[in-house]
């Protein structure tokens, strides 16, 4: 093999390694666990604050108001409607954002920033009692 094949041979293994680790970036994939539903809470341990919120595998419940009610919580998806990337709750700002493409959506699931353009997946939630449930 002359010395420019094995330079150009080298150049398209190079290429091509770095092309797989930039699409497997931009993957669907993601690092948040899944949920299996119902699940159900128990609102004198947690949700004590507005603003405070409870992770279940890929579902976060956020209260967003002071009273034991089914309207004083949402419960979302915590993956990304673009790219499927696993998302953060910023409580000092009251987002969820991605960090893969930097969408942010508000927590009624509406997207805020795009990217993404589709709302987060939101669930139902229900209380009796001191117990609340994700369905």
């Amino acid at each position: 093999m002359e010395r420019r094949d094995f330079i150009t041979n080298i150049g398209h293994a190079v290429a091509f390694m770095c092309a797989g680790t930039l699409l497997n970036a931009c993957s669907k994939s993601s690092s948040v666990p899944s949920t299996t539903l119902p699940f159900s809470l128990d609102l004198s341990a947690d949700l004590q604050t507005v603003g405070s919120s409870k992770i279940n595998g890929s579902i976060i419940v956020v209260r967003v108001g002071a009273d034991n009610v089914p309207e004083s919580f949402e419960a979302l998806s915590l993956i990304c409607t673009h790219q499927g990337c696993g998302i953060s709750y910023q409580e000092a700002d009251r987002v969820l954002s991605c960090p893969c493409h930097g969408s942010v959506f508000g927590l009624n699931g509406n997207v805020l920033q795009g990217p993404a353009v589709k709302p987060l997946t939101k669930y139902a939630v229900s209380i009796n009692n001191n117990t609340l449930t994700v369905s």
